[in-house]
Protein backbone atom coordinates (compact mmCIF):
# COMPACT_ATOMS: atom_id res chain seq x y z
CA UNK A 1 0.00 0.00 0.00
CA UNK A 2 1.41 3.38 -0.91
CA UNK A 3 0.52 6.91 -1.78
CA UNK A 4 1.65 9.53 -4.24
CA UNK A 5 2.77 13.04 -3.41
CA UNK A 6 2.55 15.87 -5.90
CA UNK A 7 6.08 17.13 -5.34
CA UNK A 8 5.47 20.52 -6.96
CA UNK A 9 2.42 21.21 -4.79
CA UNK A 10 4.23 19.89 -1.69
CA UNK A 11 7.18 22.25 -2.24
CA UNK A 12 4.83 25.21 -2.85
CA UNK A 13 2.82 24.55 0.33
CA UNK A 14 5.98 23.95 2.35
CA UNK A 15 7.50 27.21 1.10
CA UNK A 16 4.31 29.09 2.01
CA UNK A 17 4.25 27.63 5.54
CA UNK A 18 7.95 28.42 6.10
CA UNK A 19 7.38 31.98 4.92
CA UNK A 20 4.50 32.37 7.39
CA UNK A 21 6.52 30.90 10.28
CA UNK A 22 9.56 33.07 9.55
CA UNK A 23 7.83 36.36 8.72
CA UNK A 24 4.30 36.80 10.07
CA UNK A 25 4.18 34.42 13.02
CA UNK A 26 6.90 36.09 15.16
CA UNK A 27 5.05 39.43 15.07
CA UNK A 28 1.77 37.73 15.92
CA UNK A 29 3.40 35.88 18.83
CA UNK A 30 4.97 39.08 20.18
CA UNK A 31 1.59 40.84 20.06
CA UNK A 32 -0.09 37.92 21.85
CA UNK A 33 2.66 37.85 24.50
CA UNK A 34 2.27 41.58 25.13
CA UNK A 35 -1.52 41.23 25.27
CA UNK A 36 -1.10 38.52 27.94
CA UNK A 37 1.30 40.67 29.98
CA UNK A 38 -0.29 42.21 33.10
CA UNK A 39 -0.51 45.97 32.86
CA UNK A 40 0.32 48.33 35.66
CA UNK A 41 2.36 51.21 34.33
CA UNK A 42 3.19 49.68 30.91
CA UNK A 43 6.89 49.06 31.59
CA UNK A 44 6.69 45.31 31.02
CA UNK A 45 4.85 45.66 27.73
CA UNK A 46 7.08 48.41 26.38
CA UNK A 47 10.27 46.50 27.27
CA UNK A 48 9.23 43.20 25.70
CA UNK A 49 11.03 42.76 22.39
CA UNK A 50 11.49 40.23 19.61
CA UNK A 51 15.07 39.04 19.07
CA UNK A 52 16.24 37.10 16.02
CA UNK A 53 18.43 34.11 16.86
CA UNK A 54 20.17 31.40 14.85
CA UNK A 55 17.21 29.05 15.39
CA UNK A 56 14.43 31.60 14.87
CA UNK A 57 13.06 34.25 17.21
CA UNK A 58 12.89 34.79 20.97
CA UNK A 59 10.53 37.01 22.93
CA UNK A 60 12.68 38.85 25.46
CA UNK A 61 11.30 40.53 28.59
CA UNK A 62 13.99 43.13 29.26
CA UNK A 63 12.98 44.05 32.82
CA UNK A 64 14.14 42.63 36.13
CA UNK A 65 10.81 41.12 37.22
CA UNK A 66 9.98 39.27 33.97
CA UNK A 67 10.36 35.84 35.59
CA UNK A 68 7.98 36.74 38.39
CA UNK A 69 5.30 37.92 35.95
CA UNK A 70 5.81 34.93 33.69
CA UNK A 71 5.14 32.59 36.62
CA UNK A 72 1.83 34.39 37.16
CA UNK A 73 3.05 35.88 40.41
CA UNK A 74 2.92 39.45 41.57
CA UNK A 75 4.13 41.15 44.76
CA UNK A 76 1.91 40.11 47.66
CA UNK A 77 0.52 42.43 48.88
CA UNK A 78 0.59 44.70 45.81
CA UNK A 79 2.99 47.64 46.07
CA UNK A 80 0.36 50.13 44.94
CA UNK A 81 -3.39 49.80 44.86
CA UNK A 82 -5.45 46.70 45.48
CA UNK A 83 -7.05 43.99 43.44
CA UNK A 84 -3.93 43.12 41.45
CA UNK A 85 -3.32 39.83 43.21
CA UNK A 86 -5.18 36.95 44.72
CA UNK A 87 -3.01 34.97 47.15
CA UNK A 88 0.14 36.35 45.51
CA UNK A 89 -0.90 35.52 41.94
CA UNK A 90 -1.77 38.10 39.33
CA UNK A 91 -5.47 38.55 38.59
CA UNK A 92 -4.63 39.77 35.07
CA UNK A 93 -2.32 36.88 34.09
CA UNK A 94 -2.63 34.00 36.56
CA UNK A 95 -1.00 31.59 34.07
CA UNK A 96 1.78 34.03 33.21
CA UNK A 97 2.46 35.03 29.62
CA UNK A 98 4.39 32.13 28.08
CA UNK A 99 1.84 29.35 28.59
CA UNK A 100 -1.10 31.19 26.92
CA UNK A 101 1.23 32.42 24.15
CA UNK A 102 2.46 28.88 23.44
CA UNK A 103 -1.14 27.66 23.25
CA UNK A 104 -1.97 30.52 20.87
CA UNK A 105 1.07 29.72 18.69
CA UNK A 106 0.20 26.03 18.43
CA UNK A 107 -3.40 26.82 17.46
CA UNK A 108 -2.35 29.47 14.95
CA UNK A 109 0.20 27.26 13.19
CA UNK A 110 -2.20 24.30 13.10
CA UNK A 111 -4.97 26.49 11.69
CA UNK A 112 -2.62 27.96 9.06
CA UNK A 113 -1.40 24.53 7.94
CA UNK A 114 -4.95 23.18 7.68
CA UNK A 115 -6.06 26.18 5.63
CA UNK A 116 -3.09 26.12 3.27
CA UNK A 117 -2.51 22.44 2.58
Amino acid sequence: MGFKVNEKKFRKVNKKILSFVNNRLPKMVLKEFKDNTPRDKGNARSNTKLKKTMKGFDVIGDYNYSGVLDNGEYPNPPKAGTGKTRNGYSTQAPKGMSEPTIDYTEKTVTRYIKRNS
